[in-house]
């Protein structure tokens, strides 16, 4: 994060947290703000969709628009995407220095561009926007112990799920046996970076001080879709999977015809795709109360949850 100069570098925390910051489809309402979501992992503060009154979301749940680092926009309907330009230029007023990476789909770049040039509001950072144009499923981010897939959906115009992965391999320290053995600061310091250390004319050896730890956490955002069984084997085993499910089942029909999907179909790709918990999401403003989406949902795939505005999911 920087904010007038000052560059703060953070700290690898090892879990997965997801904030909700809007989970309605098509129009906001009084009880659901449009798509936006927080996805803080890997040392990562990522902005997935910007629908309009993101803002809003953020300053409610005290959650710093500076902090973010990447986003990522899943099509340009604009409950996913109004909120972004105002966004951008809310980090110009205020004076971020950082880089700024943006990724969606093709005319994303023209789009920014246009507004930053008729509203005379240049951003003042560097922006480096990413248009993905690919009809399967590709990694467009790798980096360090990060790795993000963009997954072609089916809906009305050019749409992308998301697949976030933290692959982390580390050294856990027996802390108990270095003190048996008068081991200090030192010692622990090269242990923990896979070295052996010598003391004394003494070979103490790192494998016998350390375990391998192995931490795998991922993330599936699928939204605004037609249900796709195939693509499932990209977000196997994902520990929580975010799927769109508009309507009950109820309204197949309609869901089909609006290139949507239903809390059964979410259920469905929970269970394809072999996920620790489905959270149901994007849903029409017909339904105030989406209990019954729950429990449509919870008939195929019990560990189902519901988005809410400021709902937070952790994995550690």
């Amino acid at each position: 994060m920087a904010r007038y100069g000052v560059v703060f570098r953070r700290k690898l925390i090892l879990e997965l947290k997801l904030t909700i910051l809007g989970c309605g489809s098509a129009a906001p309402t009084l009880f659901r703000a449009n798509s936006a979501q927080i996805l803080e992992i890997a040392g990562k503060v990522i902005l997935i969709d910007c629908g309009e009154g993101t803002q809003w979301q953020l300053l409610k749940r005290k959650i710093s628009a500076f902090k973010i680092d990447i986003i990522f926009i899943s099509h340009l309907h604009g409950d996913h995407y109004l909120g972004l330009p105002g966004l951008l230029n809310t980090l110009a007023l205020y004076g971020r220095e950082t880089p700024l990476q943006i990724f969606g789909p093709k005319g994303i770049k023209q789009l920014l561009n246009n507004h930053s040039i008729e509203a005379e509001m240049p951003p003042g950072y560097e922006l480096e926007i990413n248009e993905i144009d690919t009809d399967q499923t590709s990694v467009i981010y790798n980096l360090e112990e990060l790795t993000i897939k963009a997954i072609p959906l089916q809906h009305r115009i050019d749409c992308y799920g998301y697949h976030f992965e933290l692959n982390h391999f580390s050294l856990k320290l027996n802390k108990e046996r270095c003190d048996e053995a008068g081991l200090g600061y030192e010692a622990i310091k090269q242990f923990k970076a896979g070295l052996n250390y010598e003391q004394d004319g003494e070979l103490y050896l790192h494998t016998n001080f350390t375990t391998p730890y192995h931490l795998k956490q991922s993330y599936a955002y699928i939204t605004d879709t037609l249900f796709l069984p195939q693509i499932a084997p990209f977000i196997q085993d994902t520990n929580i999977l975010y799927h769109e499910s508009t309507y009950l089942n109820t309204l197949l029909d309609k869901a089909i015809k609006t290139y949507h999907s239903t809390s059964v179909q979410a259920a469905e790709m929970a269970k394809l795709c072999n996920a620790s918990l489905l959270i149901l999401g994007h849903f029409s403003s017909r339904y105030e109360n989406t209990e019954s989406l729950l429990e449509e949902a919870k008939t195929l795939f019990s560990n189902t949850e519901l988005a809410e505005d400021g709902k937070v999911f952790v994995i550690k």
